[in-house]
């Protein structure tokens, strides 16, 4: 099943690749990623992910993550 993430990121060195990474180990297979920069030191990600699994455990993965502020199942 395909779902839709929102993700509010802080803009520092790796941040995107270390939330794209960190989707692809729980499981999920990255289908389209939308990164833009919505302020001077935070950027607006949206991911849509496909797996068996509960794209909600993935949100709380990814709220783990130092750079992440926000995380919106769409």
């Amino acid at each position: 099943m395909r779902q839709r993430l929102l993700i509010t990121l802080r803009d520092t060195d790796g941040a995107l690749q270390r939330l794209l990474g960190t989707a692809e180990r729980r499981g999920f297979r990255i289908c389209a990623v939308h990164a833009e920069l919505v302020e001077s030191a935070q950027s607006q990600v949206a991911i849509t992910v496909e797996s068996a699994r509960d794209v909600a455990l993935l949100a709380r993965q990814l709220l783990r993550l130092h750079e992440v502020c926000d995380v919106c199942v769409a």
